[in-house]
């Protein structure tokens, strides 16, 4: 099983340049990214699974924070490396990075694979937070089926998508087929499972500063 999400952190541009990810979609705290997945209707992993996420340099900290609270311990992180640079301080940003997870003892399908998506070769920036296409072939050569992405802007052919551009989850193969499902929503263990985090997330806001 394999899980992919690209969170809207909490990444707010000032001045005059607005360049912040509040200009293109409603961010969230990392308290409020972990309930939202929880209450979303369709985080039901499995108990042997893969999670890669995506985070900025600015919420790393979150993002390992938020994976821990997911039921994953963190094992190594992938790069996509980009040709242009970005904006910075002490250094300009020229790649992104995705957190990846395992819970339980889900076995990789290859041991062939290094950390950098597209394999060191430099991959354009698109559409504002779009991943490109090399990262999702990486994802399944290395995290066995089935998959869902959340926080999903766009459709791929054998994943299940959710996010706020995408109502619906919703999977098909190349044949039109539907994808085997993710999730058994109906799994008395799981809802137990959910029930206990938003529980903890509610603690976790009244005791914490975020």
């Amino acid at each position: 099983h394999c899980i992919l999400m690209d969170p809207p952190w909490n990444e707010r541009g000032g001045g005059k340049s607005k360049r912040g990810a509040d200009r293109h979609y409603p961010t969230l705290k990392k308290h409020e990214i972990i309930r939202e997945i929880y209450q979303s209707g369709y985080w039901y992993p499995a108990d042997d699974c893969h999670l890669w996420m995506w985070i900025t340099d600015n919420f790393a900290k979150d993002g390992f924070f938020v994976m821990e609270a997911l039921g994953f311990r963190y094992v190594r992180m992938a790069v996509w490396p980009k040709p242009s640079f970005g904006l910075g301080q002490y250094m300009r940003g020229q790649h992104e990075a995705c957190l990846f997870g395992v819970r339980g003892k889900q076995p990789s399908l290859t041991r062939d694979e290094g950390s950098l998506f597209g394999d060191g070769k430099l991959i354009k920036t698109g559409v504002h937070s779009r991943k490109p296409t090399e990262s999702y072939e990486k994802i399944e050569r290395i995290s066995p089926g089935p998959r869902l992405e959340m926080f999903s802007r766009n459709r791929r052919q054998g994943w299940w998508a959710w996010g706020n551009d995408l109502p619906t989850l919703h999977g098909r193969n190349e044949d039109g087929s539907e994808s085997e499902r993710p999730c058994d929503p109906n799994s008395p263990h799981r809802l137990g499972e959910i029930n206990r985090a938003l529980r903890l997330v509610d603690g976790w806001g009244a005791e914490r500063r975020w």
